[in-house]
């Protein structure tokens, strides 16, 4: 289950434009698995999130992480989790070839996860008459299935079970009986096996 995101104050100007025109979602993921709509929600939101780190208003991010990755919230790990938002909208923006290369380390995974819990707040968040104007298909609005599609697997969510305290420690039990990578957030920005 996605971990509950917040609503992020909006601002009537962007500071930031991570590119500088708004890609062609359409072009890009025509023979995609993911819709040229998702590809776009996903694009934006990513963007208004590193938009409101850039503002400082991060914190109503950071809130959302789970409670080990609290603890080890300062300075520099916030810049570094902002700069993981920059490049997953980059990623997206230049078309995903392989899906899974969205996420290259656990903070990526841990962004597309806030990221996907806010696509139904798009509406809320930005202007969706572009998005609008992309052409539809049956699969803009099953959101559910797209962690999956994205995601090699769900792992990093096991971080907000309060029954699983203890698995981030990769030489805990659980950790090595299932074969948990990068659980820590002091290994959150190490790379991940990537996509093949």
């Amino acid at each position: 289950m996605h971990p509950n995101a917040p609503l992020i104050d909006r601002h009537p100007v962007r500071t930031i434009r991570l590119v500088s025109d708004v890609p062609d979602f359409a072009a890009l993921y025509s023979d995609s698995s993911l819709s040229p709509r998702c590809a776009a929600r996903i694009w934006a939101i990513a963007e208004l999130i590193y938009d409101d780190f850039h503002q400082g208003f991060g914190d109503e991010i950071l809130a959302t992480l789970p409670p080990i990755a609290r603890l080890h919230v300062d300075e520099r790990f916030e810049s570094a989790f902002a700069s993981r938002l920059a490049i997953i909208a980059k990623r997206v923006a230049e078309g995903l070839d392989c899906l899974e290369t969205i996420a290259s380390c656990t903070a990526d995974e841990i962004a597309v996860h806030l990221i996907l819990a806010m696509l139904d707040e798009i509406n809320n968040m930005a202007d969706p008459d572009w998005i609008e104007r992309i052409p539809a298909c049956e699969d803009d609005d099953q959101i559910e299935w797209l962690d999956e599609l994205l995601l090699g697997d769900t792992d990093v969510l096991m971080l907000y079970n309060p029954a699983l305290d203890g698995i981030e420690d990769p030489n805990s039990a659980v950790n090595q009986h299932l074969g948990c990578a990068n659980l820590h957030p002091n290994d959150w920005f190490k790379p991940l096996a990537s996509c093949g």
